[in-house]
């Protein structure tokens, strides 16, 4: 049996205990450090380095192959971005859930505090009344045996329960002082990795962007491109279908980018709808003309090769020094626009943005915007030689590339035969 003395002494310890804060913890740190991490690390400057190289790509002037590889470059670093992003929001969102349990925890075991406190302060003013002397037996003094069994039983019953407080007492201050560093270490996460959010997004944001004006400059290339391939399907059918089936490839990866484009607008509209919306939103049916597509009445004939009559005399002088280098030039020059309307309508549908606005690559099949090719305006010519296009390795070429730059015309690199105004 536990001496009443002893019982008390244990309950004002006990109350004493309860005036002591308890010592602080700080979180240990945290190791991040691991191989998987560092191959990772590898992973992502090396995608970062060849989104850096595609962003050099001149769209307009590239080759087909260096185009596309170009956007599966930015399309890789967008997606390896949003990856980053949505892992630190998942971290993110787990260090919230754990200060708020441990808020939560934190409550529950201050109020279990809270009352074991309260019992043992009531222990304490029980053992004082009861014992009322110095002498630990006088509270069982008494002439009656019985009596003083069930005084004695009841004071140990007292004493016992005193005890069970005090542990009780600690268990739940240790849990309360756990609680406190775990709320203490989630906070600290829960800022980290909101830090590491934002900025995450920012570098998302921008290599969105650059996403953006590179695909924009692939769909003009792409425009460019197809419309070629309309106004050469009379000088050179099978050139014509080579550069279609090229250009629909890059088509589809446009498209698909696209897709991916509207799906995460769609998921990220809430947080930041004004900078994501995809370059190919809005279905705008409104008015609209294109620019540059010039009438037919300022189109002349000049050796066979309609042009705009603002370069007729450049492309007869062009032709006359060509023939007097014995290089006999032809080609196909101005098309008329009204056919590539016509076949958008057919590809594309009918409202003024799928025929006039719409990406090409969002046709089926791709299909250039009317207005966009320098031979809708009567700048261009595509030259032929002895009835086929130029290439690299003809004799008409290479007087041209030694001489057409002095009657204003320009190549476009990586289309041999043709030749325009500004090189578009």
């Amino acid at each position: 049996m536990m001496p009443l003395r002893n019982t008390t002494a244990a309950v004002l310890a006990a109350v004493a205990l309860i005036a002591v804060p308890s010592p602080g913890a700080s979180a240990a740190p945290r190791d991040n450090g691991s191989s998987l991490s560092e191959l990772q690390a590898k992973r992502n400057e090396v995608r970062s380095q060849k989104a850096n190289q595609a962003g050099q790509v001149d769209a307009l002037e590239a080759t087909d192959a260096q185009v596309s590889s170009a956007l599966e470059a930015l399309n890789a670093q967008v997606k390896a971005q949003q990856d980053k992003v949505e892992e630190s929001e998942r971290v993110l969102a787990k260090a919230e859930a754990d200060r708020v349990a441990a808020e939560e925890a934190q409550a529950k075991a201050q109020g279990e505090l809270d009352a074991i406190r309260d019992d043992m302060k009531t222990s304490a003013v029980e053992a004082y009344v009861n014992v009322g002397s110095s002498d630990p037996m006088a509270a069982v003094a008494t002439d009656d045996v019985n009596d003083a069994v069930n005084k004695r039983v009841l004071l140990d019953s007292r004493a016992t329960r005193s005890q069970d407080l005090v542990e009780k007492f600690r268990a739940v201050q240790e849990d309360l002082e756990l609680q406190r560093v775990a709320k203490q270490d989630a906070e600290q996460r829960a800022t980290a990795e909101r830090e590491k959010v934002a900025s995450r997004k920012a570098e998302l944001d921008a290599s969105y962007a650059e996403q953006q004006e590179f695909a924009a400059a692939v769909d003009a290339r792409l425009d460019a491109a197809l419309a070629e391939a309309a106004s050469l399907a009379q000088l050179d059918a099978g050139l014509s279908q080579q550069i279609t089936s090229q250009q629909q490839a890059i088509a589809r990866q446009l498209a698909a980018q696209r897709k991916a484009e509207e799906q995460r607008a769609a998921q990220r509209a809430s947080a930041n709808k004004s900078s994501l919306t995809p370059s190919s939103g809005g279905g705008g049916g409104g008015s609209y003309t294109p620019p540059n597509i010039v009438g037919s009445g300022n189109i002349v004939s000049v050796g066979g090769i309609r042009v705009h009559q603002s370069i007729a005399g450049n492309l007869q002088a062009l032709l006359s020094a060509a023939a007097a280098s014995g290089i006999n030039l032809s080609g196909g020059g101005y098309r008329d626009p009204s056919g590539q309307i016509a076949v958008r309508r057919s590809n594309c549908g009918s409202s003024n943005y799928a025929i006039y606005q719409m990406p090409s690559s969002s046709c089926s099949p791709p299909t250039a915007r009317p207005g966009t090719s320098m031979h809708e305006q009567g700048l261009a010519v595509d030259f032929t030689q002895g009835g086929r296009t130029l290439t690299r390795s003809s004799s008409g070429y290479q007087w041209m590339r030694a001489n057409a730059g002095r009657f204003g015309f320009v190549n476009l690199p990586s289309e041999p035969w043709h030749w325009s105004t500004n090189g578009r």
